[in-house]
């Protein structure tokens, strides 16, 4: 009796981590009259910025510059557009987002710290744009100024699983993070890794499934945007002169949106026209 009560909780608890290992594929909370075909899975990789044309990316440090020489605790820093890049990456055929198709260029950011501890340098995204249409500006409330501002950020298309951008180090005790932020205004640091490597190499960080990218209404599709870059010193990293260069920032995501008769009829009502 004992023994197969043992059994019946075994084949239980078995059952229970199948589950929770093999989930059911993720379906959308929408349901519509017709039912979506293949293209309900649509995992792409694309690129969300090549550094092939000089956009408006700025540098920070953590502490911040002074403008006095003598007490600035960041002598050197500057960020340039340089040609170059890595010869393991392959341009892209075809890019529905029309980046990644060259690599002529790559984004080199020059610093050195005058006192070694917890210092850190930040890249910031050029001006939040719609990454379906770059000529649109985007703007965000901020709770701070009372006022709708326009960020620096890059837009990540669809439900993001993963961001990787190209690294070239130089051996330096620092680590890479990327800021993600959801459409609910939370900030996520992802780690990146280690940048104590010598040349190329691609690095990659995945977006946990608890930051929100969706929601139960038409449009289900929420977006998450990419906020800065940080480069991170670790507590034994020197005071020397360092050189880091990016190229290619890639996402994978699932850009599917479900598609129901009249799901553009908003945009009418958006234009104007008469009313009773």
């Amino acid at each position: 009796m004992k023994y197969t009560r043992f059994i019946a909780i075994f084949v239980v608890m078995a059952g229970m981590v199948f589950v929770g290992v093999f989930p059911e594929k993720a379906q959308s909370r929408i349901v519509t009259n017709v039912q979506p075909d293949i293209s309900a899975e649509q995992y792409n990789a694309l690129v969300v910025e090549d550094f092939e044309t000089q956009s408006d990316w700025v540098v920070e440090t953590v502490p911040k510059k002074h403008q006095d020489p003598k007490k600035d605790p960041v002598p050197v820093l500057e960020l340039k557009y340089i040609d170059g890049g890595p010869a393991d990456l392959i341009p892209e055929k075809w890019s529905p987002l029309n980046k990644g198709l060259d690599k002529k260029k790559c984004l080199g950011v020059h610093f050195k710290f005058r006192y070694p501890g917890f210092n850190s340098v930040h890249l910031l995204p050029p001006l939040e744009v719609q990454w379906d249409d770059p000529t649109k500006k985007v703007l965000t409330y901020d709770s701070r100024t009372g006022q709708e501002v326009q960020e620096r950020a890059i837009q990540l298309p669809g439900r993001a699983k993963a961001i990787s951008v190209w690294v070239h180090g130089r051996g330096n005790n620092y680590d890479l993070e990327v800021w993600v932020k959801d459409y609910k205004g939370d900030v996520h640091i992802l780690k990146m890794g280690s940048l104590n490597f010598v040349g190329w190499r691609p690095m990659k960080a995945y977006i946990p499934e608890y930051v929100p990218q969706e929601t139960n209404s038409y449009p289900q599709t929420r977006v998450t945007k990419i906020v800065r870059f940080v480069i991170r010193a670790k507590p034994d990293a020197g005071s020397e002169d360092v050189f880091l260069f990016f190229d290619q920032i890639k996402v994978l995501t699932d850009t599917f949106e479900v598609n129901f008769d009249g799901q553009n009829l908003h945009q009418l009502m958006e234009k104007g026209g008469a009313t009773k």
